[in-house]
């Protein structure tokens, strides 16, 4: 990807698209029953990509909804960015083989960093690591536990390792209508190409993310599906055209 790209957010549970605040499972608020349709709805609204989460995925430690999201890859034209419970090569390849044209993962490549080498060989740069952030530190396991390493020490192993970018999310801001972390994002790419996540509130945060150094793209959902911000808005607040990631 060499221009800034605005993904438009679709978090599965149970087969719906929900939201929650702040990763926490017990403050979920569903909005569609049809995610495959909620993506054919971003796409027609000028969506050049779409990030999925697969939430059970990520409760479970192993992609659960690889049916479903084959569905909404088969539905539109737009590639997908995919996450949600990938632990191993072979998660990675299951998403990879539903249609997922970047595979986002979280703990196993934060604590394993055999398995980071291994996943950056066999997909490249369709491996994006999630560097999720709390006061600094990288969270894991669903931001439920602390892994003790820095953001910043993480972000110049991930460098050091060949990981071609990074979902950064500060968690207090997830879900929240906070505001996006402009000063932890940009911190972070410095380092290595970001894609910034959590607390976007309307066209000012994302116009301010698509000029600062490094940043790549911007993760929005509650914004837009709680009616605060179109789409079409925030796309025509990005500064360079929007080509989105090729679709494979």
């Amino acid at each position: 990807m060499s221009d800034f790209t605005v993904y438009p957010a679709i978090d599965l549970r149970g087969g719906r698209c929900v939201r929650l605040k702040q990763g926490d499972f017990g403050r979920a608020k569903e909005y569609d029953a049809d995610p495959v349709e909620r993506a054919r709805e971003w796409e027609r609204q000028g969506a050049r990509a779409i990030h999925v989460v697969d939430l059970d995925g990520a409760q479970e430690g192993r992609p659960v909804q690889l049916e479903l999201i084959h569905r909404i890859v088969r539905s539109v034209s737009v590639p997908l960015q995919v996450g949600g419970g990938l632990r191993s090569i072979e998660d990675l390849r299951a998403v990879r083989g539903a249609g997922a044209r970047r595979v986002v993962m979280g703990t196993a490549a934060v604590e394993d960093r055999d398995l980071r080498l291994r996943a950056v060989e066999e997909a490249g740069d369709s491996v994006v690591v999630a560097v999720d952030a709390s006061e600094g530190v990288v969270a894991t396991h669903g931001w439920r536990r602390s892994s003790g390493v820095s953001v910043v020490d993480l972000s110049k192993e991930l460098v050091a390792d060949g990981v071609a970018s990074v979902l950064y999310t500060d968690i207090a801001r997830d879900g929240m209508n906070a505001g996006a972390a402009l000063e932890g994002t940009a911190t972070v790419a410095q380092i290595i190409p970001t894609v910034a996540s959590g607390g976007v509130r309307g066209p000012e945060d994302v116009a301010a993310l698509s000029r600062t150094p490094g940043v790549v793209g911007v993760v929005v959902g509650t914004a837009l599906y709680e009616r605060r911000v179109t789409l079409k808005e925030l796309l025509a607040t990005v500064q360079t055209p929007q080509s989105g990631m090729r679709k494979t």
